[in-house]
C-alpha cells in the first residue's frame, strides 16, 4: 500500500479542526482516518485529535488481535474507544461541552477495503477511472433525501447541510456503520471531510485523479476546494493499491 494525505485550514476559517492519520501494518495492510472536529474552535480541535491519537494508538497496539474475519468487530471496538475518550472529556471540561467528532476510519488488506465510520466525513473508491462513495453520509439532509422531502441536486445547497445527526464524543455510545469491498491493483481509497466534498463535484475529483500522480492528488483536491470557496477545513487522504511508500503531510 502506499498512502498520501493533506489537510488545509482553507479560506475562511482561523483554525484547522480536521485531522488525520495513516500508517502501514503487517503483511502489507494499511489503515487511514479523517476526522472532522465539532464544538467551538478549542472543541472541534480537541474532539478530532483526541479520537486520531486513540484510534491510532489501537492500531499500534491491538491490531495483532484482528484475525481474519474480526475486521467489523475491531473497527467497532476502535470508535468505540475513541468515543468514549471524547465524551468523558467533552463531560470533565465545561469549556469542551457538546464536543463531537466526525471519524471515517479504513483498514485495507487482503484485497479488502473495511470501512467504519460516523457522521459526513466519506470514504471513495476510485476504480477504472470514477469514484464511487463507499459511505453513507449521517447528516440530517441525507435523511430527507432518503424519504424522498429532497433530492440530491437539492441537497448540495440546503441550509441545515451542517448538521450531524451521528459522531464520537456526543453520547456515551455510538453506532458506526462498517462496510467492505473489494479493492484492486491500481485502485485508491480516498477518505475525506465534507470540506472536500461541498465544493467540488465528483466530476471534477474524478479529472483530477485522472491527470495528476498519486502523490499530487491531495494537493490538487485541496486547491480545487479552496478555488471553490474554501468556507471550510479540507482533509484528503489517499490509500493506494500498490507497493509501500509513505507520503504524511
Amino acid at each position: 500500500m502506499k498512502l498520501a494525505g493533506k489537510t488545509d485550514v482553507g479560506r475562511i476559517r482561523r483554525e484547522n479542526q480536521d485531522d488525520f492519520r495513516a500508517g502501514a501494518l503487517p503483511g502489507g495492510a494499511a489503515w487511514g482516518l479523517v476526522c472532522d472536529g465539532m464544538g467551538g474552535a478549542r472543541g472541534g480541535r480537541e474532539a478530532s485529535r483526541g479520537a486520531c491519537d486513540i484510534i491510532e494508538r489501537c492500531f499500534q497496539e491491538h491490531y495483532n488481535r484482528c484475525l481474519p474475519g474480526m475486521e467489523k468487530v475491531f473497527l467497532e471496538d476502535v470508535l468505540s474507544n475513541a468515543n468514549h475518550y471524547v465524551f468523558q472529556k467533552s463531560s470533565q471540561e465545561e469549556t469542551l461541552a457538546g464536543m463531537g467528532t466526525t471519524a471515517v476510519c479504513a483498514l485495507v488488506r487482503s484485497g479488502r477495503v473495511h470501512l467504519c465510520h460516523a457522521g459526513d466525513s466519506r470514504a471513495y473508491l476510485y476504480h477504472a477511472g470514477h469514484l464511487v462513495q463507499l459511505t453513507h453520509d449521517h447528516s440530517y439532509v441525507q435523511e430527507l433525501v432518503d424519504c424522498g422531502t429532497i433530492t440530491p441536486q437539492e441537497a448540495e445547497h440546503h441550509p441545515q447541510k451542517n448538521i450531524i445527526t451521528r459522531a464520537l464524543g456526543v453520547d456515551y455510545r455510538v453506532c458506526p456503520d462498517y462496510t467492505s469491498v473489494v479493492i484492486l491493483p491500481e485502485d485508491i481509497l480516498l477518505l475525506c471531510s465534507d470540506g472536500l466534498t461541498n465544493f467540488v463535484p465528483v466530476a471534477q475529483m474524478e479529472q483530477i485523479f485522472a491527470r495528476y500522480s498519486f502523490y499530487d492528488v491531495p494537493d490538487k483536491l485541496i486547491e480545487a476546494a479552496n478555488a471553490g470557496g474554501g468556507q471550510d477545513n479540507i482533509t484528503a487522504l489517499l490509500l493506494g493499491a500498490e507497493p509501500l511508500e509513505v507520503k504524511h503531510g
